[in-house]
């Protein structure tokens, strides 16, 4: 992923130069939004596409109202995977404008009746808009593609309908991972239509190619050497922001806090009579509340007493130069303490890797699932699972017994 990722970024950036673009300050945005890009995909173990593009987009964009700054670097970032996407296709002739588009939708009435019904049922859900976006896109597209086959009524949908979708061109030319992520979510769309009795007797979603089905890999966490050194501060990092990022490192490490909801922190999010922080998640939109722990508290006391900058902010994490704002979330305070292990002690850099590693600590530890994924702020309990998968000792209490297809091989035995 990360080859082919550099080849894409340094093809694409030889075409921007063969237009002839000169502003120094298009380079540097292009080359920050793919470094950004890289640790994305690295972290997630996802390959580039337009698809995975523009969910990072969606998880990056700043909300509304944006600031003037806010939304030049928000295009730049959006620019920059319209390039590597075009690029990506061989269809990258032309500098040029991208256009904010709309996402289509069906014209048949009952179709987007379809479509509300199912974006209330992933709002309760407490799915994040991103998601609930990308999932809309992705049941307009199977229905506009109906309406072109003529099937105006979901009832006349045939398990061949189906199919017959993915063998389109357009997904030919497409990488596995992004053909994936459409089956995934056409699949959700078309169980939701079973269970709400409205196709339930044809069984749709079993036609979806399982060829695409949604893949789970092995969780990859920090060894307890890396652990520790991050907790007892020995890899603390000897600069200005040294107590800033400390802190930061151990709210994703000792109390699993998505970097979204580490930088969007506030002052009063903290109780100190209670030991306590609180806050709702940006992703799922659900309140939740953990125990300040003590190194976390101490870590956190020691950089706003003492080297947060004075400003009139909210923010818990501020800039360290004029003007004091806010600090926008970007992946190198964890790239720099985690620059120091090797890949044994650290296989991966970025703040997933901590979340993923106190997961893994707590279901080795026997902590029920349910309270696992209450700390960690997931949904649905089910969600843990895979952090099974670093748990050498319970993977081996999985492993299925040759009995009745023992070797009979002495050389094999």
């Amino acid at each position: 992923m990360g080859i082919d990722f550099e080849q894409l970024s340094s093809g694409t950036l030889a075409k921007i130069k063969e237009f002839g673009i000169k502003s120094k300050s298009v380079y540097k945005a292009y080359r920050r939004t793919c470094r950004m890009l890289k640790t994305h995909l690295r972290e997630n173990n996802l390959e580039f596409s337009i698809e995975n593009g523009q969910k990072w987009l969606s998880e990056i964009r700043p909300s509304e109202p944006m600031t003037q700054s806010q939304y030049v670097v928000y295009s730049s970032h959006r620019r920059t995977i319209f390039l590597l996407a075009e690029c990506q296709t061989g269809t990258l002739d032309s500098w040029r404008v991208y256009q904010n588009k709309v996402t289509a939708r069906p014209g048949t009435a009952n179709y987007l009746q379809l479509l509300r019904s199912h974006e209330q049922r992933l709002q309760t859900d407490g799915m994040a808009k991103a998601t609930i976006a990308f999932s809309l896109r992705v049941d307009s597209d199977f229905l506009i593609y109906l309406e072109k086959a003529g099937k105006n009524e979901i009832t006349d949908v045939e398990p061949h309908d189906v199919t017959g979708y993915f063998a389109q061109e357009k997904f030919i030319e497409r990488k596995p991972e992004g053909v994936r992520s459409y089956a995934y979510k056409l699949k959700s769309f078309l169980v939701f239509l079973e269970e709400t009795g409205i196709v339930a007797e044809r069984k749709l979603s079993l036609a979806v190619p399982k060829v695409f089905a949604k893949q789970v890999s092995i969780v990859t966490v920090l060894s307890e050497k890396a652990s520790a050194a991050i907790k007892n501060g020995d890899a603390k990092p000897d600069a200005d922001s040294a107590a800033r990022d400390h802190a930061i490192m151990l709210l994703a490490l000792r109390l699993g806090l998505r970097r979204s909801d580490i930088f969007r922190l506030k002052l009063s999010d903290i109780d100190w009579e209670n030991d306590s922080i609180g806050f709702t998640q940006q992703k799922t939109k659900v309140p939740v509340m953990l125990p300040l722990l003590a190194d976390v508290g101490n870590a956190l006391m020691e950089y706003i007493l003492n080297f947060r900058p004075q400003a009139d902010s909210s923010a818990v994490f501020l800039r360290h130069y004029a003007p004091y704002q806010a600090l926008v979330p970007y992946n190198g305070i964890p790239e720099k303490y985690l620059s120091i292990f090797d890949t044994e002690d650290c296989p991966q850099r970025g703040y997933h890797i901590l979340r993923r590693t106190l997961s893994t600590g707590m279901l080795r530890n026997n902590i029920p699932r349910s309270v696992i994924s209450a700390s960690i702020g997931q949904i649905d309990p089910n969600s843990v699972d895979v952090y099974l998968s670093a748990d050498e000792e319970k993977m081996r209490k999985c492993a299925l017994p040759l009995k009745g297809i023992e070797c009979v091989r002495g050389d094999l035995r």
